[in-house]
Parts: structure tokens; C-alpha cells; sequence
């Protein structure tokens, strides 16, 4: 196997798996979103930011321990600062067009924040694999 036959297979594992991790983070996320905005009436920026923050550490912890393992053991050091940065950096992003799309089409801030799901996932999946948590022994 050649060295980018075994790049291609690594990516494409890591893709699948950060889907997997992505998929029960999602479903965590969902539930607590839900709850707190449709169930409780709490503010749709509340609930978007405390479901971030519940799912941050989720997906980091599986993120860093099965899909990239970046090193054996979990770190929280650097590594979660970075992490966490990219994380902050995606929820801003992610609350200022759920914000602007809610207020200038009026549409349910719910299925907006559905909609913006795809796009969040590419931008998560790319600084964690290439920033946060990328192998620094160049597997």
C-alpha cells in the first residue's frame, strides 16, 4: 500500500468516524436544543449556546480518543484550547447567521438551525483535522 493509498484510507476513516461522533453529538445537542427552546422557552440563543457547550466537551472527549487520536492519551491542555477555539469560533459563526437569517426572513429559528447543520459539520470536521487535533508525528 502506498503512502497516499494509506493517507486516503486514514482520511476516509476519520470522516466516517467524526459522521459517527457527529450523529450522537447531534442527537445529544438536538435533545438539549429542543428541550430548552421548544419544551422550556428558553431564548433560541440560549438553548443553541448551551447545547454547543454540552456537545463541546462530548465530541472533543470522542473526537480526540477515537476518531483522530492525536496521541494516546486524552489531553486538555493545548489541545482542548485549540478545540475550544475552533469550537468558539463555529458557535459565533453559527449564532450570528442563525441570528440574521431569523430576523430577516422571520423564518423558525428551529429549522434555520437545522439548515446550518451541513455547513457547521465541513467547517468542524476541517479545523479539528487539521488544526486542533491533527497528529503532530505525521501519521
Amino acid at each position: 500500500m502506498t503512502a497516499d493509498h494509506h493517507a486516503l484510507s486514514r482520511f476516509k476513516l476519520e470522516a466516517f468516524r467524526f459522521l459517527l461522533v457527529g450523529g450522537a453529538n447531534f442527537v445529544l445537542t438536538f435533545l438539549v436544543f429542543f428541550s430548552m427552546f421548544k419544551l422550556w422557552h428558553v431564548n433560541h440563543l440560549i438553548s443553541l449556546v448551551v447545547s454547543w457547550a454540552v456537545g463541546m466537551g462530548f465530541s472533543y472527549a470522542l473526537n480526540f480518543t477515537w476518531v483522530f487520536k492525536p496521541e494516546e492519551q486524552l489531553q486538555f491542555r493545548a489541545r482542548f484550547a485549540k478545540y475550544f477555539a475552533a469550537g468558539l469560533v463555529s458557535i459565533l459563526l453559527n449564532l450570528l447567521a442563525l441570528h440574521l437569517i431569523v430576523e430577516s426572513t422571520g423564518y423558525d429559528p428551529f429549522y434555520v438551525q437545522c439548515a446550518l447543520i451541513p455547513l457547521i459539520v465541513v467547517f468542524n470536521f476541517s479545523t479539528a483535522k487539521f488544526w486542533s487535533l491533527r497528529a503532530l508525528s505525521g501519521r
